[in-house]
C-alpha cells in the first residue's frame, strides 16, 4: 500500500474481505445446486466442497467477531453516528444461520448427503440475502472518505493490524484460511493481501507444507 493510497487503507481491507466472503457464498450456492442435480463426480470433490464450506463459515464468523470485538468499538469513537446496533443484529442473525450450516457438515461428507446439501443451499441463500444488505450498509458507512476524514493513516494501520491479529487468532487453521482468503481474490486484491503476510507463509508454507491440506478446495478457488 503506497502513501498515495493512504486514505483507502482500512476501507480497502473491508472491501477485500467482503469480496472474498461474497464469492465464497456464491460458489457454495452455485456448486451446491449443481451437485443436487448431478451429484458429486467423486468422493474427493465431495470432501473438497465440505472443506471449502467449512472454511467459509470459519472466515465469516471470525470476520463478524472481529468487527464486534475490535473494529466497531474503535470506529465508534471516531464515527459515532453509524448504525452499529443494526450491524450487530445482522451479525447475530447471520451467525444463527452459520450454526445451521456447521451442523450440516457431517452429513455433507457422508454417502447420504442430499438432505444436508438441500438444507445447506437453502441456508446459504438466506445468508447471502442478509449479507448483501449488510455489507452495503458497512461499505457506505465506512467508505474511504468517511474513514480518512475521521482517522489518520497511522490510526488506520494500527486498527488494521489489530483486526488482522484477532482474525488470525479466531479464524481457524491458517493452512485452510490463508489459501481460502488469497485464492478467492482476484490478482490485484491478492497482491495487496499477500504483501501484508509473512513471506514464509506466502512463498514457503502455502505452496509447500500446507498444500496437501488445502488442495481439496482447489476446484472451488481462483487460479
Amino acid at each position: 500500500m503506497t502513501q498515495k493510497n493512504d486514505e483507502i487503507k482500512l476501507a480497502g481491507d473491508f472491501l477485500r474481505i467482503h469480496r472474498v466472503i461474497t464469492r465464497g457464498l456464491n460458489v457454495c450456492i452455485s456448486k451446491g445446486s449443481e451437485y443436487l442435480s448431478t451429484s458429486f463426480s467423486d468422493h474427493a470433490l465431495q470432501q473438497g466442497y465440505a472443506l471449502y464450506l467449512q472454511t467459509l463459515t470459519a472466515v465469516l464468523s471470525a470476520h463478524h467477531l472481529g468487527e464486534d470485538e475490535v473494529a466497531f468499538p474503535a470506529l465508534k469513537l471516531k464515527l459515532p453516528d453509524e448504525p452499529y446496533g443494526k450491524l450487530g443484529i445482522d451479525h447475530v442473525e447471520i451467525e444463527k444461520k452459520l450454526v445451521q450450516i456447521k451442523n450440516t457438515l457431517p452429513g455433507l461428507a457422508s454417502a447420504d448427503y442430499k438432505a444436508s446439501l438441500v438444507l445447506t443451499v437453502e441456508t446459504l441463500k438466506a445468508i447471502l440475502s442478509l449479507w448483501a444488505a449488510h455489507i452495503h450498509i458497512e461499505e457506505t458507512s465506512f467508505n474511504a472518505a468517511a474513514i480518512a476524514g475521521a482517522m489518520s493513516f497511522d490510526e488506520q494501520l494500527q486498527l488494521s493490524a489489530k483486526i488482522g491479529k484477532f482474525s488470525q487468532e479466531h479464524g481457524g487453521e491458517p493452512f485452510f484460511v490463508v489459501p481460502f482468503v488469497l485464492f478467492n481474490m482476484d490478482q490485484a486484491d491478492r497482491a495487496v493481501m499477500a504483501a501484508g503476510m509473512p513471506k514464509e507463509v506466502v512463498e514457503v508454507l502455502l505452496p509447500g507444507e500446507w498444500k496437501a491440506k488445502w488442495a481439496p478446495m482447489q476446484p472451488f478457488l481462483l487460479k
